[in-house]
């Protein structure tokens, strides 16, 4: 679910924009230690964040809070405090279950481990993502025209965000040009189409 969920959101990142996704799994299974050099998984992932104008997370829910892998992901990123990496960038977060009170569990745990790392934190409302059996084709297709639109709503909302952002702290022009695109570098992939509804 959880790959389709990510090919959908990939068809629906507004045109203009490039989203580039960061795998984790390399990642040493405990934090950052202050004492020893950081091994080179750990110096790579912090460099993939770092080089990003903005982030985006989707998280599922775990026993109502984010998954470990992702705690330990953001841990490497400076959430623990041993990096910097994720201070003053432009965040934007969702949920992504189908026990919507259990998302909000796990958004609100993940808003204050951003919150405490520094991050810029698209405000509210919360963003859920109901994703119910059978809403995603094994390619991503999506027949759900809620799903498609909870996503692509909160794609925009991100991108919106993170433009508001980066134009406040001077990394971009107020006025954006096709020389210089809001966020990231342009995509030729047109947008999909939303589904019909039922």
């Amino acid at each position: 679910t959880t790959r389709r969920l990510a090919t959908l959101v990939h068809r629906l990142m507004p045109a203009g924009h490039e989203l580039v996704e960061l795998m984790y799994g390399d990642l040493p299974h405990h934090s950052p230690y202050s004492d020893v050099p950081a091994p080179s998984d750990g110096l790579a992932w912090r460099r993939s964040v770092a080089e990003l104008d903005a982030l985006i997370v989707i998280t599922s829910s775990h026993t109502r809070s984010i998954p470990g892998t992702l705690k330990n992901a953001l841990d490497w990123a400076g959430a623990d405090g041993s990096a910097r990496e994720l201070a003053g960038k432009p965040v934007a977060i969702a949920g992504a279950a189908i026990d919507e009170p259990g998302a909000f569990a796990a958004l609100t745990h993940l808003r204050t481990i951003l919150s405490d790392a520094g991050a810029r934190l698209m405000g509210q409302p919360e963003h859920m993502v109901t994703v119910l059996e059978g809403s995603l084709d094994d390619d991503g297709t999506c027949t759900d025209p809620v799903l498609f639109g909870a996503v692509e709503e909160f794609l925009a909302a991100a991108v919106g965000h993170a433009v508001h952002q980066l134009r406040a702290s001077g990394s971009l022009p107020v006025v954006a040009s096709p020389e210089s695109p809001a966020v990231g570098i342009p995509l030729a992939a047109a947008p999909a189409a939303a589904p019909e509804p039922a």
